[in-house]
């Protein structure tokens, strides 16, 4: 090897990673770093070269080649942390989506093996503590559970009255209402802590859109809420907006999901006009693409959190506050507007609210009709009327979860000791809750004939008597 072909090698070297650094506008703190390993690598070449011409027998000399692609390995490593970069994204007044990648996210081998761990791990588990509810009310919902387990303070934004009021991105931050998460591709969504999803470690290395999407599905709903949903496809790669649009798909082909139809418009004053052609289920993934350059490519998904004031809110995370409330009306704003372009609902497969089954029957086990029956709840008092039981059997779902007393009327010819009994609705058997009511068929009374009437009365018929009456003689006459 002579110092032309070393000069050469570096000089092959130096085009790689001037290349990129135009390309990907490095960091001059980066371009630095990588010119001090050019220049240590070239440094040893040349050392070795002489080495070996004073010690050829004990010196393995690289080649330049070798030279090249080691500093092109550097080059690819860098390449990879500006694509899982932790650093939070320029600040907007609006949310900013994650970008779509060229390759998938490269991550560390220590961190694959925990993640798939966390994968295995994430199955349902019974949870006393847990705040059973519904999600059909915008108000108090599994969804917006998840919201405040990050640590979001809803009880000051409530208090400060400006619960489901649009507030800007920047305006939120001094307000309080925020967790301790910010904007950050350095967790999966999957990762736990005994067995529930670990906050902490999202706090120190945030989440993206697509990553607090998975925390929801596949951490805090099997992990914290009790709700299996092992049985849903999974993106690819779950800090990816446009992977996590490709499983929506798969739970839409499988028959999990549906898709709702919507126009979107824009308005002269940049908002969008969204008209969704029925009602939208809190928990629905909204996936949107780039305003700029729409296509059917996701760039950002967020959970759908109900329509309220004029707006048709979304829990998200888009930018430095981390999770947080935002409207699909207001993502067309900022330097990364988004633009809606599908709607899944929440899969059918798995509850959401408690269906109860009510099965009301006689003491042998055949039904009986006509129980009218009432549910009340035993924390708000908030009463439901469920019906009558016709041929023994009635349903109702969309129920919330938790403690209730349920009320029933004994139908004519039944008696029962009670009319009432506690019952707990929960997400156990996929929230299916059944319910047995056993009523005592009164036997018919028994017919009287009239032989046995008159053996049973004990009465002696009257007969006309030999005996005169008292103080009667026969020697008295009448005229």
């Amino acid at each position: 090897m002579d110092i032309k072909k070393i000069i050469s090698g570096i000089s092959k070297a130096k085009n790689v990673i001037t290349g990129f650094i135009a390309n990907h506008k490095i960091h001059v703190a980066i371009v630095a770093g990588m010119t001090a390993l050019c220049i240590i690598a070239a440094s040893a070449t040349v050392f070795a070269l002489k080495s070996r011409q004073e010690a050829p027998q004990t010196v393995s000399t690289p080649s330049v080649e070798d030279t090249v692609a080691s500093v092109s390995s550097v080059v690819s490593e860098v390449e990879s942390l500006e694509e899982s970069s932790l650093e939070e994204p320029t600040e907007s007044s609006e949310p900013e989506s994650s970008k779509p990648v060229s390759k998938p996210q490269q991550t560390s081998s220590v961190k694959k093996e925990t993640t798939v761990k966390n994968e295995s791990a994430a199955k349902p588990v019974a949870n006393n503590s847990y705040k059973y509810n519904t999600n059909s009310n915008i108000d108090d919902n599994i969804f917006l559970d998840a919201l405040i387990y990050t640590g979001y303070n809803i009880e000051k934004h409530r208090a400060d009255g400006k619960m489901w009021q649009y507030i800007l991105s920047a305006n939120k931050r001094g307000l309080g209402y925020l967790s301790k998460i910010s904007y950050g591709g350095g967790s999966s969504g999957y990762e736990t802590l005994n067995g529930k999803p670990d906050i902490r470690y999202f706090e120190k290395h945030g989440l993206v859109c697509a990553s607090y999407v998975t925390y929801v599905y596949f951490n805090y709903l099997p992990n914290v809420a009790g709700i299996d949903t092992s049985a849903l496809p999974k993106p690819a790669r779950p800090t990816s907006a446009n992977d996590w649009y490709s499983a929506l798909k798969q739970w839409v082909s499988k028959g999990y999901s549906r898709k709702i139809a919507f126009s979107a418009t824009k308005t002269s004053a940049g908002f969008i006009n969204f008209k969704p052609s029925e009602n939208i289920p809190i928990g629905s993934v909204i996936v949107f693409c780039d305003s700029r350059n729409r296509s059917d490519y996701g760039s950002h998904v967020a959970i759908y959190a109900g329509y309220k004031n004029n707006y048709n809110w979304i829990f998200h995370v888009g930018n430095k506050n981390g999770p947080e409330f935002c409207a699909v009306e207001r993502m067309n704003f900022g330097h990364d507007p988004q633009w809606p372009i599908a709607v899944i609902i929440p899969p059918t497969n798995i509850r959401m609210s408690a269906l109860l089954e009510i099965n009301v029957t006689d003491q042998n086990g055949n039904p009986v009709s006509g129980s009218a029956l009432t549910l009340k709840n035993s924390k708000t008092g908030a009463t439901v009327n469920l019906g009558t039981a016709n041929g023994g059997k009635l349903s109702k779902e969309g129920l919330s979860y938790g403690d209730y007393t349920l009320s029933f009327t004994v139908p004519a010819g039944y008696t029962s000791d009670s009319t009432s009994k506690a019952i707990k609705l929960t997400t156990a058997n996929n929230s299916k809750n059944t319910v047995s009511i056993t009523l005592a068929a009164i036997p018919p009374a028994k017919e009287e004939t009239p032989a046995e009437s008159q053996e049973g009365s004990g009465d002696i018929p009257e007969t006309e008597s030999d005996n005169p009456p008292s103080g009667y003689s026969e020697n008295e006459s009448t005229d």
